[in-house]
């Protein structure tokens, strides 16, 4: 309160400030006074004017008349006796002036008449007044309102004065206790009363901030104490610098990066000064020009050294601050060691290099598509090669839209068990291609999440070659089988079909008309041979006879492809050239009367494709040439019974040398196998060719030729409408020399 006193008074502002307007009132009051009273004050002497020249006229028309010079003069003398005339002139009709009177003062008001008699004028008179009377009453006036209006404005200020300073003195006692007390930190006070209400809202107000004080000091202290557990327990390195490199604030994050336990320790070791701490002190300078330029906060990796003289790259985020204390311009931020983070990022860099890299060079198919909608995000090369559709014709359609699905029910299937397992394993599966062929697989899938989307990764394993494989295994075991069971078979067979076939010779031998024994035992009886033989023809028996030799004939053919079949053959190998023994074949299967009552073979347009330098193979030759005749014939059978029929027949042979075998294919442009006859197609007596027309045994005996007799694969491959290829190889006579002449070296 004394220094309050010691400033200026609020009271006598107060009551100087209501003197004022006390005065302006008065002065406007006064003015308004003035001006009425001047007003009113120039009315009068005007019509005092209009009342005296129509005086004059009326006085003056009879001297003017009789032209009375004394008269008028006196009339007018008499006017100018009065103080507020300034000016008076008389003349006649002839413009001569009869009187004239003029104090030279300024004049207010002036009127002219004409003075008439009998409607003639016959003069004019001129009339002034002065304009020091209305002055002088109106000075007078506002003198007096001068003096009442200081009189009460002097009264008014004293009085207000010592009214308004006991009226504000204890409020703003009260206002200044509550002030007194939040400068003292004491924020938690009562209401002091206000004594008036139209303190209290100010006093409410004071209190309420207070209230607020008080909860932004404690928020200010919790935050403080946060900050301060987050500083010492931070994992990275917090600081406070100055621009010129001493560290005046670091956490124990800080010194433990460096190697440092206290604050004290580092003090010793660098005299608080950063530039220890950084490998290339040029690097904290061009830093801080940066920081200088920037809007914000700044990030850079930089290369440290700790206290054993040890380098580690760390991130150092930081900003400029401008202190308002004697501090000035400070530099606050964050290190933090990102070796091991880097090291991390490396192994997870490594470890997506090597998944990419499985994922686009793995033999088996790799799908990624959304569980949602079914649509690729991915695939991997081995994708494309099976399918035929590239990366960009894939990626963004669904797997229904390129046709994948080869079976569309699978699709539901697969589906409902994703979403039940969310896994699923080694389900036969065939896959769509761009061409419109299905491949067989095996599918397995996994649900994983890509970001924050639920996918699906298909791994499809290409099972073609594989059910080829146990298809070829199980028709092996089944030759196996069919092989032991040939040889008891045909053995069995053998003497009951020698009997049949020479009864049939003897019962012709005896049967004929001209054999004399023949004759003789008939004569012996009284039979005519002649009449015998007319009647055997007669009744057909001669041609019984030939049936049942010609069925004794192929059931011995069948019998010798069987034991064929059943016992490795004991033939001499020798080293021959495959062309040659192909091209033999073809010369006999166009001299075959069988395939010539049906289709000429030297219709067909045989093609060879050989590689140069192919080499020499060791093998049997006539059973490599039963091999190709088998598969001739049985080319220009299917091609004979095509529907339509194949105008232009063509068969090509491929001969292609590689390192270990040597494969030789054989293929027809014919109508092709379904799927099941070229399942069965070298089960031994498996035919589809009408009763009588084929064995069954003929494809049979060449897989058991080219398999168990050569060390060789044979196989087929076919389409309805497609032709057939059947592809042999059989091993390499050069490769099998080198391991011999390796072998004796190494020996």
């Amino acid at each position: 309160m004394d220094n309050a006193s010691a400033g200026k008074s609020l009271s006598k502002r107060l009551s100087l400030a209501l003197g004022v307007l006390s005065a302006v009132v008065i002065l406007a009051a006064s003015t308004l006074v003035f001006l009425v009273l001047s007003w009113q004050v120039g009315n009068r002497m005007k019509s005092q004017a209009d009342n005296t020249i129509v005086f004059l006229a009326q006085s003056l028309e009879s001297p003017l008349w009789v032209l009375d010079r004394e008269g008028a003069e006196s009339v007018a003398r008499a006017t100018t006796m009065d103080a507020n005339v300034g000016l008076l002139e008389l003349r006649d009709i002839r413009d001569e002036v009869w009187f004239a009177h003029d104090t030279g003062k300024p004049l207010f008001i002036t009127r002219e008449a004409q003075i008439r008699h009998d409607g003639q004028v016959i003069g004019f008179v001129r009339l002034g007044l002065e304009d020091s009377s209305r002055r002088r009453t109106l000075a007078w006036t506002g003198l007096a309102a001068a003096a009442v209006a200081l009189l009460v404005i002097v009264a008014q200020y004293c009085l207000a004065r010592r009214l308004l300073r006991n009226l504000l003195r204890k409020p703003f006692m009260a206002l200044d206790s509550l002030v007194g007390a939040y400068a003292r930190g004491e924020y938690a006070q009562t209401d002091p009363g206000a004594y008036y209400t139209e303190f209290a809202p100010l006093v409410d107000a004071f209190l309420g901030m207070g209230q607020t004080i008080e909860r932004q000091v404690n928020a200010l202290a919790e935050s403080e104490e946060k900050y301060r557990l987050i500083f010492n327990h931070s994992p990275v390195g917090i600081f406070c610098s100055t621009l010129d490199g001493e560290l005046l604030e670091g956490n124990a994050s800080l010194g433990n990066m460096f190697g440092y336990v206290t604050r004290e320790e580092f003090l010793s070791a660098t005299g608080l000064r950063v530039d220890a701490v950084y490998a290339d002190v040029s690097q904290r300078e061009a830093f801080l020009r940066d920081l200088e330029v920037a809007s914000g906060a700044l990030s850079r990796e930089m290369i440290f050294v700790r206290r054993d003289g040890a380098q580690f790259e760390g991130m150092m985020t930081a900003s400029i601050h401008h202190g308002a204390d004697e501090r000035g311009t400070l530099l606050n931020g964050v290190i933090e060691d990102v070796g091991a983070r880097k090291q991390a990022e490396e192994r997870l860099r490594q470890s997506e290099e090597k998944f990419s890299r499985l994922f686009r060079l793995s033999p088996d198919v790799i799908i990624v598509m959304n569980m949602t909608e079914g649509r690729i995000i991915d695939v991997n090369e081995a994708f494309s090669r099976l399918t035929g559709f590239a990366y960009h014709e894939a990626v963004g359609k669904t797997a229904s839209e390129l046709g994948l699905y080869a079976t569309p029910a699978i699709r539901h299937l697969v589906r409902r068990r994703m979403q039940a397992t969310g896994q699923i394993e080694n389900i036969d599966f065939s896959l769509g291609c761009k061409d419109g062929k299905s491949v067989s697989c095996v599918l397995s899938s996994q649900l994983l999440s890509v970001g924050d989307e639920e996918c699906v990764m298909a791994v499809m394993r290409d099972v073609t070659e594989f059910k080829r494989m146990q298809e070829l295994m199980i028709q092996s075991e089944k030759m196996i089988s069919v092989g032991g069971i040939a040889a008891g078979v045909a053995h069995e067979i053998n003497n009951p079909l020698g009997i049949i076939m020479v009864s049939s010779q003897n019962l012709v031998q005896r049967t004929k008309p001209d054999f004399p024994k023949n004759v003789e035992a008939a004569k012996s009886i009284g039979l005519d041979m002649n009449l015998f033989d007319q009647y055997m023809r007669t009744r057909g028996l001669y041609e019984f006879i030939r049936n049942i030799q010609d069925a004794a004939v192929r059931a011995a053919e069948i019998i010798r492809h069987m034991l064929d079949f059943s016992r490795r053959s004991e033939s001499r190998r020798t080293v021959c050239d495959l062309r040659v023994i192909i091209e033999r074949a073809a010369h006999l299967a166009g001299n075959d009367y069988d395939l010539k009552k049906n289709y000429d073979f030297k219709r067909i347009d045989l093609v060879f494709e050989c590689d140069e330098n192919f080499p020499a193979i060791s093998c049997t030759e006539t059973e490599i040439e039963q091999v190709f005749l088998n598969l001739f014939r049985n080319a220009a059978q299917a091609m004979s019974t095509a529907q339509p029929a194949v105008t232009e027949p063509r068969i090509v042979v491929r001969m292609r040398a590689g390192t270990e075998l040597v494969t030789v294919e054989v293929e027809d442009n014919g109508p092709g196998m379904p799927l099941e006859v070229e399942r069965r197609a070298f089960e031994p007596f498996f035919t589809t060719k009408p009763p009588g027309v084929g064995t069954g045994l003929g494809l049979s005996v060449s897989y058991f030729i080219i398999t168990r007799s050569h060390d060789g694969r044979m196989r087929v491959e076919s389409r309805p409408g497609e032709g057939t290829r059947f592809i042999i190889e059989l091993p390499n006579l050069e490769h099998g020399q080198k391991e011999e002449d390796e072998c004796s070296h190494d020996s």
